[in-house]
């Protein structure tokens, strides 16, 4: 009978796995299937019920599905009718299998990166996914937390912050940008392009300037009595082959490191932004209601802006690089532009190219610097459907490349003809020490007008218009200057990591000093550092003694918090809570949980607000003198050591996440947090995933609620969001069409929109936000109140991420069970769930914290609620 329906289906013989199946069949013996990923096979007891089950769960006319099921030997729900539960991951990219607590799993769209999974089962007779209610998840891991690559984002960690910042600006709104938004945004970018230049700097500073300049002249023999560098180990010996025995073509050849390093960043931002931000954006149809700032599609359709960006930074870098490899050949070199005109130092006919070069390289700067300046170069528009993607073969895509030929033609310029002048004293790369002075005093001064820029817009705000119900949200931290504070930690991070990477080269090849300092006498080679970076150094020392402080007076106050959840331990488990042990233990949990609530956000107040004094009393003592630090010779040693200790320890950092998968999911998790946000200001920060998860969710969630026919029943979603996937899911629902969103519902768990991104980020989760969000969800009855919003959100004391969304739910007591049904949103879940051991079991209840929400019998009881319209 079997043969009799594979030759109604096709003329060709049965593949050799249905031929296993058939002959099993005729011989009724059980089969073994085997789950991807290895993993343990599931016994089957019949095969006859599997094929029967197979041929049974095609609907009318799909054959093909037949075919799979019977070839396979697996059923995939595909049906879109009645409710879908839709999950939502967190942090840490988990696998859909864990997510769907199923061995086996069948993506039904999307990619490897960002895909959606259904469940395998045997046959359809023995599957729980049913017409009436399915289970799927969108695994997006693979965006943030999946390859090798990632690995190289701790680089872009600067990047990140201050592209974090952007976003922590209160003044943010729906309706037209003010004026002083504006202002802020404006330096916010051209602080962006100037970290882009402090890490080109740093990259110069360790190769042409250490290396190439140097150590280049000491292998000349410049100035008399010079050690060479790393002892005159062979790998520096191509510093005296005759035919590179200049100083130009020393430069010429060292520059390859700082040109290889804009190379790789351009590579990861244009593979990048091709994986997120160049994903279409679809309009909903109609004139759109924006009423929130997340509610605007054109926030996530970034494909525009962020190239141009991109092309403008690449070409500043290029454009940098351009300068240092021409300009400590200008003779003399102290006298700057003035000296682009002389030539005693080059033959004749390679004046004019050197000039030309040179002038070009600082005209195209000041042009990249001018156009970022500009707000049209970065504004983003509101997508729709009559809108056709722009031809990018413009300037912006032919900028990055012209600047590559620019320092090609600078190293050719500073090759050919250099008769290498003389050099009796050692000295630093020519420029060098200007431009980080300069680079130094202008970043100061953007950070000191978006302080400015601030504390105006805080004096000069008007209360707004219409109260809010909700009065339990927390308010911004910091004193609302947020912005400034993580715009100081991206600028100092940034400055640590440049100067951590050439004093640890100076450390390779010599000894590291000040220029006053230099002592041809000494046993080893050495190099002049800026004063600058011995000064950071210093400041990152004292920063580091001050986290550590912190973070010891934020344990102890954690231990002390023990003692007030230990009372309430005996409350909730009474009469079970006799084991003192055992209560301290689920004590120290629920205080662990608690500790970012209650400590960690002023801890880190208090270290910004100390990085803060240290950074301007530092600057004003090193503008004033710079020898209280330089002359000193324990701190020049301590500054050394610790930026090396801090590059060494990126690096190892990086090695890890490179090799252990563990690593690199941990490493991810806080690209998850921060990079939810789009490249707003720097183009080079590690991507954002919301760009490609937002899309990705809208299209599905449109798709399993649209009508298909007079007859056919629309379906119904429960988005079921964990961590990171609430703000996900929120920023969905905003997005969603009205249509969609009254055949939605919100479930959350171990959410930390509240306790994370209403404090930090006001204008876009906030009150108005969230009675938004709500409102959607009941769409036929816009004015409905938080009591009748389809909205359910479950927490733990123990969970150190997720928290309550509108007010605090009461702690249930041991054995008292969580009704889903009646308002309010938040319910708070007992964990561990019983403070003894169970009879049998040698171990007690685990604390489950962040994680495996659909352990608690909540979670089922409120989908089910979700699914029988007990929640309204």
């Amino acid at each position: 009978m079997l043969q009799r329906y594979w030759r109604a289906w096709s003329t060709t013989p049965p593949p050799a796995d249905l031929q296993h199946l058939i002959n099993a069949v005729s011989a009724d013996s059980p089969l073994e299937l085997y789950c991807p990923s290895n993993k343990p096979p599931l016994e089957i007891p019949r095969a006859a019920d599997r094929l029967a089950g197979a041929a049974h769960s095609a609907d009318a006319g799909s054959v093909g599905s037949v075919r799979q099921e019977a070839a396979m030997g697996l059923y995939v729900n595909h049906g879109s009718k009645g409710w879908t539960e839709l999950r939502v991951h967190g942090v840490s990219g988990t696998p859909p299998e864990s997510s769907l607590g199923h061995p086996c799993v069948a993506r039904v769209a999307g990619d490897e990166r960002a895909g959606f999974y259904r469940r395998e089962w045997e046959t359809r007779r023995v599957s729980e996914d049913t017409k009436k209610f399915r289970r799927e998840t969108y695994s997006w891991g693979g965006l943030t937390s999946g390859d090798n690559q990632r690995a190289l984002w701790l680089l872009l960690l600067p990047f990140m912050l201050l592209n974090l910042a952007f976003f922590t600006d209160r003044g943010h709104q729906a309706s037209d940008t003010t004026w002083h938004v504006a202002f802020r945004t404006v330096v916010q970018r051209l602080l962006a392009i100037s970290l882009t230049g402090a890490y080109v700097l740093g990259g110069i500073s360790a190769s042409v300037d250490l290396v190439g300049w140097q150590c280049g002249n000491a292998a000349l023999g410049r100035p008399a009595g010079a050690k060479a560098c790393a002892g005159g180990t062979g790998w520096l010996r191509w510093l005296q082959y005759g035919w590179l025995d200049s100083p130009g073509r020393h430069l010429t050849v060292t520059a390859v490191f700082p040109i290889a390093l804009i190379a790789l960043l351009w590579y990861l931002g244009n593979k990048t932004w091709r994986v997120a931000e160049a994903q279409p954006v679809s309009q909903s149809p109609g004139t759109p209601d924006v009423r929130t700032p997340l509610e605007d599609r054109r926030m996530w359709n970034g494909r525009g802006p962020v190239r141009r960006l991109r092309a403008l930074h690449i070409a500043g870098a290029f454009a940098i690089t351009t300068v240092f490899i021409l300009a400590p050949l200008v003779d003399p070199a102290r006298r700057g532009l003035n000296a682009l005109t002389d030539n005693n130092r080059w033959e004749a006919g390679t004046a004019f190219f050197r000039s030309l070069c040179l002038v070009v390289a600082l005209v195209l700067l000041a042009f990249v610097i001018v156009m970022v300046a500009l707000p049209g170069t970065a504004r983003r528009i509101r997508p729709s459907a009559q809108d056709r993607v722009s031809s990018e073969r413009d300037l912006y895509g032919f900028l990055p490349w012209g600047a590559l030929v620019l320092v090609v033609g600078a190293g050719v310029a500073a090759s050919w003809g250099s008769k290498g002048g003389e050099n009796s004293a050692a000295s630093q790369l020519p420029w060098e020490v200007a431009w980080i002075h300069v680079l130094f005093i202008a970043q100061a001064a953007m950070l000191v007008l978006l302080f400015v820029s601030q504390l105006l817009s805080r004096l000069l705000a008007c209360p707004p218009a219409t109260a809010s119900s909700l009065k339990d949200l927390p308010r911004q931290p910091w004193g609302g200057f947020v912005l400034t504070g993580v715009a100081l930690l991206s600028w100092a991070l940034a400055g640590a990591l440049a100067s951590g990477l050439m004093m640890r080269t100076a450390e390779i090849l010599g000894a590291p000093t000040v220029a006053q300092r230099w002592d041809k006498a000494a046993k080893q080679a050495q190099l002049i550092v800026p004063d600058a970076y011995f000064w950071t150094g210093t400041a990152v020392s004292l920063l580091v003694a001050v986290a550590i402080v912190i973070a010891v007076i934020s344990w102890l106050a954690q231990r002390g918090a023990r003692g007030h959840f230990a009372h309430e331990v005996d409350r909730v488990y009474r009469p079970t809570s006799g084991d003192p042990r055992r209560c301290k233990e689920i004590a120290t949990s629920w205080a662990l949980g608690q500790l970012i609530e209650r400590r960690g956000q002023r801890g880190l107040g208090s270290f910004v607000l100390v990085a803060a004094t240290v950074v301007v009393a530092g600057t004003i003592a090193f503008a004033l003198d710079s020898k209280p630090v330089t002359d000193q010779q324990w701190l020049v040693l301590l500054s050394n050591l610790v930026l090396s200790a801090g590059f060494l320890g990126m690096l190892w950092a990086g090695k890890q996440a490179y090799r252990s998968p563990r690593f690199r999911r941990t490493v991810g998790i806080l690209w998850d947090i921060g990079s939810f946000w789009p490249r707003e200001t720097h183009p080079l920060a590690p991507p954002c995933y919301a760009e490609r998860t937002i899309p990705d969710l809208l299209k599905r969630v449109e798709y399993l609620t649209a009508n298909r026919g007079l007859l056919a029943r629309k379906g119904h979603v429960i988005l079921s969001c964990h961590s990171q996937g609430s703000v996900i899911g929120a920023a969905l629902v905003l997005q969603t069409t009205t249509a969609a969103d009254s055949r939605v519902r919100l479930l959350t768990y171990g959410c930390p929109l509240t306790h994370m991104f209403v404090r930090f980020f006001p204008a876009y989760f906030n009150a108005s936000s969230l009675e938004r969000i709500g409102t959607l969800l009941v769409a036929g009855a816009p004015d409905a109140d938080a009591d009748h919003w389809p909205w359910r959100n479950l927490y733990r004391l123990s969970d150190p991420i997720g928290s309550w969304v509108l007010a605090p739910a009461q702690l249930p007591k041991a054995g008292e069970p969580v009704n889903p049904v009646p308002p309010p949103v938040d319910r708070q879940l007992l964990d561990p769930s019983g403070f003894a051991r169970q009879p049998g079991d040698p171990c007690y209840p685990a604390t489950l914290g962040h994680s495996n929400y659909f352990a608690d019998p909540a979670f089922d009881e409120t989908v089910r609620a979700f699914c029988k319209g007990a929640i309204p």
